[in-house]
Formats: structure tokens, sequence, C-alpha cells
């Protein structure tokens, strides 16, 4: 086990972590930033790369991945160490170490915990085997390959309404379900797209499979499972959102993350920030998870 010394541990490179390496970039303060996966950015970069960002202060309305890719130019990569998956924070003495899982040790006066909800798990539809079908898909990086193919869309919230925007402009065949009447998101993110089938209060009940492969599903209305439509398809998007997972390490928490005080300390020098903090009244947003940052930053031992 090899022990490393820095003057800041960042965890987590996701939105707020990087945001806070910014922060230390303009000050020159020397920091470390260990991310638990091999590339930047987290459930942004996972989940909902097309999002649209309008809460930032000092930023206009930003395209996340846009966002992800402006804070990561602001830094310098060698300050990052990729597939550095963190196992626990513990205060000894007069400092703080992460201990990761290849082994290394990194011990600072300062560790900042930016972990987000850790790695988030996507809901699933809920069928039996879907595991087994490639064309069933969580996560979308990119949407060419889905230039004139048949696509439903499962979900009803702002990030399932992008997906099926950005979908219409490649395919006519696009299916929306969503199980209630109403869409939890901006319903005008869609609205003067003609070629969009929308299923409102319908929800999955089973895949058509032929040859071994999926190539349909049957949706069932809720409340009345005997009015069923099979849709042909190529590809299934799920947008159902994801699992929550508490945060790993072995500090004091709540149901809501880590818990902290006023400047964001989890231990004397332990911080954590962004939608792994928890306190009260505390919004899960990128806006104030940059305020904490900030105010870590002020706080730096």
């Amino acid at each position: 086990m090899k022990d490393v010394h820095y003057n800041v541990v960042i965890v987590g490179g996701g939105p707020i972590g990087l945001y806070f390496a910014n922060l230390l970039e303009k000050k020159n303060i020397p920091y470390i930033l260990l991310e638990a996966t091999d590339k930047l950015g987290g459930q942004i970069t996972n989940l909902y790369p097309k999002k649209e960002i309008v809460d930032l202060n000092d930023t206009p309305t930003i395209i996340a991945e846009n966002y992800i890719k402006q804070l990561v130019s602001n830094i310098n990569l060698d300050k990052v160490r990729f597939n550095e998956e963190v196992l626990d924070a513990i205060e000894i003495g007069n400092e703080a170490k992460a201990i990761c899982k290849s082994g290394n040790v990194y011990c600072s006066k300062n560790i900042v915990l930016a972990t987000g909800l850790g790695f988030p798990k996507p809901r699933p539809l809920g069928i039996d085997g879907e595991e087994k079908y490639q064309n069933i898909i969580y996560h979308l990086h990119d949407f060419s390959f889905l230039k004139n193919k048949k696509v439903a869309i499962f979900g009803g919230g702002d990030s399932a309404l992008d997906w099926a925007k950005e979908v219409s402009k490649l395919t006519d065949d696009v299916f929306l379900i969503h199980r209630r009447d109403e869409f939890r998101g901006n319903a005008e993110t869609i609205k003067d797209i003609k070629t969009l089938k929308l299923y409102l209060s319908y929800i999955p009940n089973s895949f058509i499979i032929e040859n071994g492969k999926l190539v349909g599903i049957t949706i069932s209305k809720v409340g009345d499972a005997k009015i069923k439509v099979n849709l042909s398809i190529d590809y299934i998007l799920v947008n159902f959102g994801t699992i929550p997972q508490s945060a790993p390490f072995n500090l004091q928490k709540d149901n809501a993350g880590l818990i902290v005080d006023a400047n964001c300390h989890s231990t004397k020098h332990i911080f954590a920030i962004g939608d792994n903090a928890s306190y009260l009244n505390k919004k899960k947003r990128i806006a104030p998870g940059n305020e904490e940052a900030q105010i870590v930053v002020d706080n730096l031992n």
C-alpha cells in the first residue's frame, strides 16, 4: 500500500469536482483529482450529455456536455488519476486519507468528496430478461445510429423529452411512452414534433421476440391491462431515471448523503460538496454545488 501526500485531494470528476478543480487552478493551489472511471463528467456525461443546464450563476444556458468540456479545458489533466476508485475517506491525527481500491492511499489536510450519488444504476423497464438485449439502451452519448430506425422511448421527464426531440430529427418512427397522462418534464420540448407518436398512461408489458432477437414491445394501458398495443421497434430507449446509491464513506450521514456543517466540513479535514452533501434545505442542483465549492476554497486547512 503506497501513501502519497498532496495539498488537496478531490474525489470525483463530475461537474462539481471539476468546478472545484477550476477554482483551485485560478488560485494556483496544488491538488490531485481522483476519478473512479476512465472519463470525466460523472452522471452528466453518462446519462444526460444533451441536457440544457439553465441554473448557473456565471454561465448562460449551456448543453451539459459542452459545460463539462469547458471545465475540463481549464484543468491540467496531469493532475487527474483515472480509474482510481476511493473506497473510504478517514481522518487520522492532523490529516485525512483517501483509501483506494488500487491499494494507493492519498493523504492530505484537505480531502474534498464530490462523488455525487456514486455510481447511479439506471432503472430498468422491469421485464424479465431485458439485460439480454443490446438494443435496449439506458445511456445516450450519440444519436446518429438511430437514423431511419424505429425507436420506442420510455419516460416522462425532461431527459426523455430531450431524447424524443433529438431522435425525431433522425427518424419519423419514434414512440414516446409514459405511464401518466401528463409529463413530469416540460411538454413544450416536443410540442411541434408532428411525427412523434405518444402513448400516455401506458407501461411496458412484454417483449416481441423473433429468432432470438428483440423486434418489438407490447405496452398495456394503465388501469386496464386488456388494452394492449404492439410496437415494432429497432431500439428501445429507457429513461426512468436512476437508482440512487448512498455514499460509501464511513462518515456521518443521513438518507440524503454526508452530513456537513455551514462550511461543508464532514470532519475537520474532510469536506463534502454537491449531491453527496447533506444539510438543511439542501438543493441537489449544479449551482448550489458550485457555491459549496467556493465555500470550501475559502475554508481550506
